[in-house]
């Protein structure tokens, strides 16, 4: 059974993702997307001299979105389209909105739907919002949002304070978020590394606040084989070349787009950071295709269109981590 390296963050603190639009934070993305990873590592890679070749750096291994886990138990994310999924005792008139609400499946139950086996749930296992669970035994919610009311601090005498409000997202102590990579060797090594010190300096907006602190714990993840495999799962965002987009059969194809671009707010050049980038959609995390063909995305570059001497490249990556299941959703 195929073994992948996991990332772990652990001990977060209060985490806000940006949604792209400016001074605008009393709402967050709801999820980590993987390019916001890699190229948060390849920001920090840069900062310590690596600047020419950062491309090539996000080209070099892919990673998943980022997912929540309890304790030992990892989560994944759920399947686009209806699932096999019914729950005992119940007609499906009486448990369809949740299972439509479902964002995150119990890895062990993961495993049997990517195999495509149907599943029959106690009530129990979905009483926690957005997760099907293995069992609900000393299971919480992992996080929890709160906005709060913050007042800006004045730059100068003759300003006045002004109240605006903050969406944080805080995890539990016993939770936090992973993600999976095929990075091997050396080059794991070297993402480990770039982890901590995004841990250190913190990931999304208000890192000067404290906001986006983590610790780094490193682990596998063992997934199925699947025998008679006829889709591909997306477990991150992606962009194909232009030559794949015929092996995705996207008339049969369930997936979810997002548009990602929003500013360049990590830039070392203060005033370049209200400059927009350019956008672009991408297929997300759990879109399934009726196809098992290699996928290899790519990397795009986002620079916004402006003559300015301070200007640099801004990269996503949008090569797929993927796996080969076997499902009847429709």
């Amino acid at each position: 059974m195929p073994k992948y390296n996991i990332v772990k963050l652990t001990n977060l603190t209060p985490l806000h993702i940006g949604t792209g639009k400016q001074n605008q934070y009393d709402s967050a993305a709801a999820d980590l997307h993987s390019d916001t990873l890699s190229a948060a590592l390849a920001a920090l890679r840069a900062q310590r001299g690596n600047t020419n070749d950062t491309e090539a750096f996000l080209n070099s291994f892919t990673l998943s979105s980022a997912f929540p886990f309890w304790g030992n138990t990892l989560f994944l994310p759920r399947l686009q389209g209806k699932m096999p999924v019914k729950v005992a005792g119940k007609e499906e008139n009486e448990y369809g909105k949740q299972l439509k609400k479902l964002k995150y499946i119990d890895a062990a139950l993961w495993n049997e739907l990517v195999k495509g086996k149907s599943l029959t749930v106690e009530p129990s296992q979905l009483e926690v919002e957005e997760f099907l669970l293995k069992t609900d035994k000393d299971f919480e919610q992992p996080f929890k949002s709160q906005i709060n009311r913050r007042i800006t601090a004045p730059r100068t005498g003759n300003q006045d304070a002004e109240p605006f409000f903050f969406h944080w997202t805080y995890y539990h102590a016993k939770s936090g978020l992973y993600c999976l990579t095929d990075a091997q060797g050396a080059k794991f090594d070297e993402t480990v590394n770039l982890f901590k010190l995004l841990g250190e300096t913190g990931l999304g907006t208000d890192k000067n606040s404290g906001g986006g602190k983590f610790e780094v714990e490193t682990d596998t993840i063992t997934l199925p084989d699947v025998t008679g495999a006829n889709h591909t799962l997306l477990l991150s965002l992606y962009i194909p070349e232009e030559t794949e987009m015929p092996k995705l059969r996207l008339s049969a194809a369930q997936y979810g787009l997002t548009l990602r671009g929003g500013y360049m707010a990590g830039s070392s050049e203060e005033h370049l950071r209200y400059l927009r980038k350019r956008s672009v959609y991408m297929f997300t995390a759990g879109s399934l295709f009726p196809t098992t063909a290699k996928l290899k995305g790519k990397t795009v570059n986002l620079t916004p269109d402006r003559n300015d001497e301070g200007i640099h490249p801004v990269y996503r990556s949008g090569k797929p981590f993927y796996l080969p299941v076997k499902t009847n959703v429709s």
